[in-house]
């Protein structure tokens, strides 16, 4: 099966458009959201009812939990809280409603999927987080491959039972060992905070064992128009650039 993995939308709709166009064309079978489609960008409605319409199943981001955890939004820098008034003023009752049932993590092909860090955190970074104390986190949860966000950045972490490594991974195929158990870093579709300021998102073929990275372009000019006319923060726009 050959699923496509995205996360850390964040509103932005002419990035996550650029990617459901390129989803369609890589023939996949199904596309799994990592969370945090709402806030920053201007168009979480709209993003949100586009991963409803395309029967796109999510899990809670950490702006969706704080959203509805008004402990967790407390918790926030004052961007990201000035940040999440404005998208809250802007949010339809059915975006709401729908956020409220999502889980916090899913299991989908026996790959566990969650925002933050494994078995359940939508909250935690695991760029954070040691590297020796990783191999905790592997033993946390049985599965093979887990897939997270919420750093906005790509990454692989392997765990070979004994110790874990990290490396970068970048556009294009990068071949997993079967023997081996992987955290993949998804990257960001609408907000990427690397150089590469390119929608990211990630193709996993179980069948074949391939990650493949795909990083498309697309042009923010509208989207910048539409977050200055909401009046987000100007770091909101400043990421895109």
């Amino acid at each position: 099966m050959k699923l496509a993995v995205i996360s850390d939308i964040h509103g932005n709709l002419e990035a996550f458009q650029e990617v459901l166009r390129d989803i369609e064309a890589q023939e996949t079978d199904r596309t799994i959201s990592l969370g945090d489609f709402i806030d920053y960008g201007p168009n979480s409605n709209e993003v949100t009812f586009e991963l409803i319409h395309n029967f796109i199943p999510s899990i809670l981001g950490n702006h969706e939990y704080a959203l509805i955890n008004e402990h967790i939004l407390r918790s926030f820098s004052k961007i990201a809280y000035d940040s999440m008034q404005i998208t809250k003023s802007l949010l339809a009752d059915l975006v709401i409603e729908y956020i409220k049932t999502l889980p916090l993590f899913l299991i989908i092909e026996n790959i566990r999927f969650v925002h933050g860090i494994p078995p359940d955190s939508a909250l935690e970074y695991i760029s954070q987080f040691p590297i020796p104390i990783l191999s905790y986190i592997f033993e946390s949860f049985p599965e093979k491959i887990a897939f997270v966000g919420h750093t906005h950045t790509l990454g692989l972490y392997t765990y070979d039972g004994d110790s874990v490594t990290f490396s970068p991974i970048h556009e294009g195929d990068t071949t997993l060992d079967p023997a081996k158990r992987y955290i993949i870093n998804a990257g960001s579709v609408g907000q990427p905070r690397e150089p590469d300021r390119r929608a990211k998102y990630v193709i996993f073929d179980s069948k074949k064992n391939v990650l493949r990275i795909r990083c498309l372009e697309y042009d923010p000019t509208e989207t910048i128009r539409k977050i200055r006319q909401c009046g987000y923060p100007e770091l909101n726009v400043n990421r895109l650039v």
